[in-house]
């Protein structure tokens, strides 16, 4: 039996739009807080074709911070730096901006409410569309436990929402000055922040990949090093710890690789080999064996970087840097992508894309060769009259050029 309904004009302090229906047991059901009539009539459209099909659900009362902390625990195939990265965006921006509105009641207007709240806390564009597009992930996303899958939402709230445009900013990679002054600093200072520096600028392995790796992870015969794992990640497994760090896989698919190494960086491999098992770790520590990655940064990374006189220098850098140096050297973009393990060739121009070699001065150069070539060519042919003015020639209008 076709069911009725009708829309509520706003009245008094009210700004919004509602609708009333009744639902398949007869009981009066109220949705408010529509910014635009049309989208009041669109969701009483929607409620009315669902209950005549017998598909209609009961908006639900779960509060946004409800439906994230059980979304987030309900995802099975992402990776715990993943995981953790979502939570600090769920629990940093999310919830103290939406997590008191029931997901059902979630609207345009909330959403983009919550980004001029962004926009007004001086967020950069970037962790703003990181934000939207988990927020859209887990409103409406076609994989894993999402509002509209699990009927606590019925559309998704963030569809036409204007964001501010990204902010382009081209990496500037660290000279090869300043990177031995790096790799100075890290010798006086001692440890293994000499062989890590060493490791970084020579082969542009990531962090946790170089701290990771294993002794039988090097081709001694070869000369190449073995990127087979990384430190990442998980849920705490003691009680105590929310997370905690595992020698797991790397970061992608793709970035399972051999990097060619120097003879200087088997050398200094071979040094730190002697007397140690073939499965110890090249560089230990007392996290299971391999260096905590936030101990690293603090207490390895940190002073060299400052004792160089660079402070805010990353370890990161130095993959920029080996990057840089393969493009300098003119290897081809598919060998960086490889010795990088970038998952694809776009994210190779992507990043470095502005330190190739331009491209315009060698086709202008060929452009030139050619019409000069075919300029010879018709002119054996006697087919040439007053050509272009070249090599002192007459050229238009009776001028000589050189």
């Amino acid at each position: 039996m076709s069911q009725g309904g009708h829309i509520v004009k706003p009245t008094g302090k009210r700004k919004t739009w509602a609708i009333i229906y009744r639902d398949p047991k007869g009981i009066q059901q109220w949705e408010g807080k529509f910014k635009k009539r049309t989208e009041a009539q669109a969701r009483l459209n929607e409620v009315l074709g669902a209950i005549d099909k017998g598909t209609f659900a009961r908006p639900s009362s779960v509060t946004f911070e409800q439906f994230a902390e059980d979304w987030l625990a309900g995802r099975r195939q992402i990776r715990g730096s993943t995981e953790s990265g979502y939570g600090s965006i769920i629990n940093k921006q999310l919830v103290p901006r939406l997590g008191v509105i029931a997901v059902s009641a979630l609207r345009f207007e909330h959403i983009d409410a919550a980004v001029s709240g962004m926009i007004e806390d001086e967020l950069s564009s970037k962790t703003i569309h990181n934000t939207v597009t988990l927020l859209r992930t887990m409103l409406a996303g076609k994989r894993g436990p999402s509002a509209v899958r699990r009927g606590f939402a019925f559309h998704d709230p963030t569809m036409g929402l204007e964001l501010p445009p990204l902010e382009s900013r081209q990496i500037t990679p660290p000279t090869p000055e300043q990177v031995w002054a790096l790799i100075g600093a890290a010798k006086e200072l001692g440890r293994l922040g000499y062989a890590l520096a060493y490791m970084g600028a020579f082969t542009g392995v990531r962090r946790n990949e170089g701290l990771g790796l294993r002794f039988n992870d090097i081709e001694w015969f070869g000369n190449e090093v073995n990127v087979r794992h990384a430190i990442s990640k998980r849920r705490g497994t003691d009680g105590a710890h929310k997370w905690e760090w595992h020698v797991g896989p790397p970061k992608s698919r793709k970035s399972l690789r051999r990097i060619a190494a120097t003879e200087s960086v088997m050398k200094m491999l071979a040094d730190l080999k002697v007397g140690k098992p073939d499965d110890a770790f090249i560089f230990p520590g007392d996290c299971n064996g391999f260096i905590d990655p936030d101990k690293f940064d603090l207490e390895v990374w940190k002073p060299i970087a400052q004792k160089a006189g660079m402070a805010g220098t990353r370890f990161h850098d130095l993959r920029h840097f080996f990057a840089s140096q393969l493009i300098a050297q003119g290897e081809t973009a598919a060998y960086v992508r490889d010795q990088m393990g970038h998952s694809s060739i776009k994210v190779t121009f992507d990043t470095y894309g502005h330190l190739f070699p331009g491209r315009g001065k060698e086709a202008s150069a060929r452009y030139e060769k050619s019409m000069a070539d075919a300029r010879i060519r018709h002119k054996a042919e006697g087919r040439v009259s007053n050509p272009l003015a070249i090599d002192g020639e007459e050229g238009p209008e009776g001028t000589v050029t050189n």
